[in-house]
């Protein structure tokens, strides 16, 4: 399926938001479906926070066994990535919620 420019920015900022797929997709409308939205966080390269969060724990498990260093280097440069990635995503989320409680603050 091809996204307008308007369509990306807004499943960008919902992946970044941690708003499940399908969620994602009946948000964009006409026929966009989950599938829709997975391709392009595929090809874009965005992971929602549960995509992030199995990510990381496939890559630990595989850690464990890995016997040759530049593979146990690898798995250490992917996890980075991914914790990463969350911590932004959280670092953002807690940036929008101060900002909820000072305009709830303003209507007092």
């Amino acid at each position: 399926m091809q996204f307008t420019d308007r369509q990306k920015d807004k499943i960008q900022y919902m992946i970044t938001k941690g708003e499940k797929m399908h969620t994602i997709a009946r948000e964009v409308g006409g026929t966009c479906t989950w599938q829709d939205i997975q391709e392009f966080c595929w090809a874009t390269g965005a992971m929602s926070w549960q995509g992030s969060k199995t990510m990381i724990s496939n890559r630990l498990k595989r850690f464990k066994t890995a016997t040759k260093q530049p593979e146990r280097e690898q798995l250490a440069r992917e996890i980075d990535q991914s914790v990463s990635y969350l911590y932004y995503c959280a670092k953002e989320m807690r940036k929008r919620i101060l900002g909820v409680e000072e305009a709830l603050d303003k209507t007092k």
